[in-house]
């Protein structure tokens, strides 16, 4: 089923949520710390307003979505299968690639927008793989907190237009864009995250030829099909289905951006400022006090971080690199010290320096130029 924004909007307003008839309008800004004042902010369906549920944010901010706790299926478990047995997939539709514990695996886009939340198992460890539609963000998580493993579904609830998942254990709930959880007895603990890339299902299969591909085992158009939000997720689109806070005007509010912080460093490079430079580009930046790149393709509408300080060998110094573009086409870089060619994984496929590999910035992730705004208000902005 295709639905249009509009359908959507009147779902959400038709459900009783304040601030309908003006979606951008600004409130304060997240982590206030003020106690809770909505209806129901547990989300059970009661409107009790639980004395014992506490929020670090405030409630007035927390909207209910309409669907209910569970009323998105997250899928624990979920089928896969190799890329050769898919027909739901075409070459462009997008994916959340994970690569972990030498394992490589594909979470389409299709699959995320009918469920949100994968509880999964990946290269022998547990993971959390989460898209939120309305904020354009995909991350990963170990979902194990102090050695507790914890099984997330979708709350129903929304902060700041993004996702808020609970975990059936505690029945906290947590926003996939604070990396912790907001509300219940054990907020304040947090999620690690795991280094994920969103691309498309070409350029993941042609790097990673031996994934797999998360399909629930139904590879039929019609449940994994077409994008069902409308038109929202046009750059120049200033809707939102909830109001925001004020977001930064440096840039289109969908616009996508890789999101990268370091620290207490956050910077957005422009998805749009970086195709400008050609068909891929590369960029050499510090953030957070340490020495990084930035790869991007244009025709895979992609960009990677990672850090570029290199050990080459066990026992040798390490050495931070600078990189510039080689071959656009695949897109391929080479580093200024040693000559040696690079791929978009991070690692030296050619030169002195072949077998050696980057480590991937794990705090980075593309997603809406408006939500990484009002979760990053002092974002630095390039590209």
């Amino acid at each position: 089923m295709r639905w249009n924004l509009w359908t959507l909007v009147f779902a959400v307003c038709a459900v009783g949520l304040s601030g309908c008839t003006d979606a951008s309008v600004t409130g304060e800004p997240p982590g206030t710390g003020q106690e809770p004042q909505g209806d129901d902010p547990a989300g059970d369906g009661d409107g009790d307003n639980s004395p014992t549920l506490r929020c670090s944010v405030p409630t007035s901010q927390v909207f209910d979505g309409g669907v209910g706790r569970d009323g998105i299926p997250a899928l624990n478990n979920p089928g896969i299968d190799v890329p050769g047995d898919i027909t739901f997939l075409a070459d462009d539709d997008r994916v959340l690639g994970l690569e972990l514990g030498g394992a490589a695996r594909a979470y389409p886009l299709p699959v995320l927008w009918v469920h949100e939340v994968i509880n999964d198992t990946l290269g022998g460890r547990p993971v959390l793989v989460s898209y939120c539609p309305l904020t354009g963000s995909g991350l990963a998580f170990d979902p194990r907190v102090g050695g507790e493993l914890r099984t997330f579904g979708v709350s129903g609830l929304i902060y700041e237009n993004n996702l808020m998942m609970f975990d059936r254990q505690t029945g906290n709930i947590w926003n996939q864009l604070s990396l912790g959880a907001l509300c219940g007895p054990a907020r304040g603990d947090s999620l690690a995250r795991l280094p994920l890339v969103e691309t498309t299902y070409r350029d993941w299969r042609r790097r990673h030829p031996e994934t797999t591909v998360v399909t629930n085992g139904a590879g039929r158009r019609n449940v994994y099909g077409a994008y069902p939000y409308g038109d929202y997720d046009e750059p120049d689109n200033a809707v939102t289905l909830f109001p925001s806070s004020a977001y930064g005007r440096e840039l289109s509010p969908k616009e996508l951006v890789l999101g990268v912080r370091i620290g207490r460093e956050a910077v957005a490079y422009s998805f749009a400022v970086m195709a400008g430079r050609g068909s891929a580009a590369v960029i050499n930046d510090n953030v957070g006090g340490g020495p990084i790149v930035v790869l991007y393709s244009r025709g895979e509408n992609a960009a990677w971080a990672f850090h570029s300080r290199v050990q080459p060998s066990p026992g040798a110094a390490s050495l931070t690199l600078t990189f510039v573009l080689s071959d656009p086409d695949l897109p391929t870089f080479t580093d200024e010290f040693s000559g040696s060619e690079w791929n978009s994984n991070g690692a030296a496929i050619a030169g002195p320096l072949r077998g050696a590999r980057l480590d991937p910035v794990v705090d980075a992730y593309t997603l809406y130029w408006f939500a990484w705004s009002v979760y990053h208000a002092r974002t630095r902005v390039t590209g």
